[in-house]
């Protein structure tokens, strides 16, 4: 298994910036649906208000306010299967995941022997490649300099449980259409598109790119489960396409989600790196 394979399980979010109380979904938190769908129509005719002095008539636009449903726990086990391609490389293996909210994420790779296993926490990421008794370790700061994006635990942590990869913001452009929401951002120079589902508040994709065109990633979230009174994405699915040298370089990533446990003990984060590796 190579470095780049084991490491794009939990950071194909590093991946594309560089191409490019618990939460129950109740009648109060769709409540936006009905009120969003008489602003709508009311926006359709928009009210004239009148400004004495110069007689100039202007439309009030309805704002839309919506607010996406996300995930609250205390801590996560999942059993995933990731399914990478990229550059003629196509690789399928299982993975471990255990979070504590907004702390730890905790990941094992084991095919017959363990392969790999990596800690992300608020600080770093590390991982420890087995079968070459080497070890990877990068800073979020750093990272974020590198690819001028901010770069953060909770980014990765949001991707892996289907939350805004960054939460909506005051500053962010809503719509409506058909049947879901549009949540636009702007975070240094990558421009990010959220889509939220209207019939429960959950973002289904994630469309991504910068500025100059040549590079975009996009995120799918798919079969959606009811998990004590939460809604996980079973599907995670990732494309990434990345210009170098005037070549586009596209990459996959697919999660299957083939266990999610909600837990109120910690299912273990055990992790140390042996003397005898050597740093890469």
């Amino acid at each position: 298994m190579s470095k780049y394979s084991f490491l794009i399980i939990n950071l194909f979010v590093i991946l594309s910036a560089s191409s490019c109380k618990r939460h129950k979904i109740d009648k109060k938190d769709i409540v936006a649906v009905d009120t969003l769908d008489s602003q709508m129509m009311r926006a359709e005719k928009p009210i004239l208000e009148i400004d004495e002095a110069s007689k100039i008539t202007a439309p009030i636009i309805a704002k839309i306010d919506v607010k996406p449903a996300e995930i609250d726990f205390k801590y996560l086990n999942i059993k995933s299967k990731v399914d990478f391609s990229a550059a003629g490389e196509v690789q399928s293996f299982p993975v471990n995941i255990h979070i504590k909210k907004d702390s730890i994420i905790w990941l094992s790779i084991v095919v017959g022997l363990e392969g790999a296993r990596g800690i992300i926490t608020k600080d770093s990421v590390i991982f420890l490649d087995r079968l070459h008794r080497t070890y990877y370790k990068y800073d979020f700061a750093s990272l974020s300099k590198q690819f001028n994006f901010n770069i953060n635990y909770d980014l990765v942590q949001s991707i892996l449980i289907g939350n805004m990869p960054i939460k909506k913001r005051e500053i962010d452009e809503v719509s409506k259409q058909e049947s879901v929401f549009l949540i636009k951002q702007k975070e240094g120079f990558v421009q990010i598109e959220n889509v939220i589902a209207e019939a429960n508040l959950k973002l289904q994709k994630v469309n991504a790119s910068d500025e100059t065109g040549d590079s975009k990633m996009g995120i799918d979230y798919a079969n959606f489960l009811n998990i004590s009174e939460l809604i996980f994405p079973q599907e995670i699915r990732a494309k990434i396409d990345a210009k170098k040298d005037g070549k586009v370089l596209q990459t996959s990533i697919n999660l299957q989600h083939n266990k999610i446990e909600v837990l109120d003990q910690s299912p273990g984060f055990a992790f140390s790196i042996p003397k005898s590796y050597v740093p890469k």
